[in-house]
């Protein structure tokens, strides 16, 4: 059976969770997350910084996770130059800013499935549930490029694929 996740967030000026099997918000399950309304109204300008992590609830009998790929998918559907950033980091930065996420790894966001890009903290393969199993933390950072259509997009989904055995 396919292992139960869920994503989970702290404001990226918030202290590093202690717990990350419980402190934060759960932003939602399986495998993929809407990361809500980007308001494209102001040209030129940096979206706030989302923290978050991503986590096994229940692994369904499977003894690990391995080959972790996370993405920003629904990129195609904005019109203009606007650009997505990662830094999947085991470090958490209170009050990281995006000029920090732009020059993170992998820097550019993945707008397609890429090889393995995320791990469990600390490296490795997930192989529970506990604090200490959960992702690296990902920040994502956006760019509203000069020509984008002005208004409110949904169309932007953080997309991971894993494999388990």
């Amino acid at each position: 059976m396919v292992p139960v996740t869920e994503f989970r967030t702290l404001p990226v000026n918030s202290p590093e969770p202690a717990d990350r099997t419980s402190e934060g918000t759960v932003l939602g399950s399986g495998d993929s997350l809407g990361l809500g309304i980007v308001d494209t109204t102001d040209e030129a300008q940096n979206t706030v910084v989302c923290a978050l992590w991503w986590r096994v609830i229940d692994m369904n009998g499977n003894s690990e996770i391995k080959n972790i790929r996370v993405w920003v998918e629904g990129v195609e559907y904005l019109t203009g130059t606007t650009e997505w950033y990662m830094d999947i980091t085991d470090v958490w930065t209170q009050g990281k800013t995006p000029v920090q996420v732009h020059t993170g790894t992998p820097g550019i966001a993945p707008a397609s499935e890429p090889a393995a890009n995320l791990s469990r903290m600390g490296g490795g393969l997930i192989t529970g549930t506990d604090h200490d199993q959960t992702s690296r933390y990902i920040y994502i950072a956006g760019n509203i490029g000069v020509n984008e259509t002005p208004g409110n997009k949904t169309c932007l989904r953080l997309k991971v694929k894993f494999d388990y055995e």
